[in-house]
This record gives C-alpha cells, structure tokens and sequence, in this order.
C-alpha cells in the first residue's frame, strides 16, 4: 500500500469521524480497549479527531520502543489483524506507529458505527 493511499485513507477517516456526532463514543471504545490492553493510559476527550490520531500515534510510538507487548496487547484488544499490520512493509517505527494507528482507529470506529447501527 503506497503512503499516499495511506494519507488519503486517514484524512477520509478522519473526515468522517469528524462529521459525526459518534466521535464520543469513539473515544470511549478506544479508552476502554486501552485498559482491556493494559495500558494505564488516559485519552484526551477534549481532542479533536485530528489531535486524536496524533496522540495514540505517540502513544504507539513509545509501546513501540520500550513496550512492545503493549503494543501488541493493544492491537490484540481492538482485534488488528497480524496480516493488516504486516502490509505495512517497513521497519521505521515512526511509520509502523502511524499505520497502527490508522489501523486502530478505523477499527474502533467499525465497532462504533456498527454497534450504532443495530
């Protein structure tokens, strides 16, 4: 998958989050697989989707560098497929952060918009 295909994903999914009145529940679903994971972490409710997407990319990088079973229990929780993150196809953490988060939010955001729809 090519990086712009990647930045147009997040930008569209970050446009849709931002429309929508769910983006609470968003947040919410995220914070609790967050501490389904282990990770003693509070998101900032007051963020918008943009400082959102930032905030758990940093949050990523961190578990990425000095927690890794984090990181993995984190996408285990919000059910990442292995197979999804390894279409990454590179080593920067910087990069395997950014893509995880998208990863991780458009999950949240299924469950959400699902559980919505029911």
């Amino acid at each position: 998958m090519s990086s712009y295909l990647n930045i147009v994903s997040v930008d569209q999914l970050m446009e849709q989050v931002s429309e929508s009145d769910l983006y609470p529940q968003l947040i919410t679903q995220l914070q609790k697989d967050l501490n389904r994971a282990g990770i003693d972490y509070e998101v900032n409710q007051n963020a918008n989707p943009k400082e959102l997407f930032v905030e758990i990319e940093q949050l990523l990088l961190e578990k990425l560098n000095n927690a890794f079973n984090d990181f993995l229990n984190l996408l285990y929780a919000v059910d990442v497929s292995e197979r999804d993150i390894k279409n990454c196809q590179s080593d920067e953490s910087t990069v395997i952060a950014k893509y995880a988060t998208f990863l991780i939010l458009k999950r949240e955001w299924q469950k959400v918009c699902f559980r919505n729809t029911l």
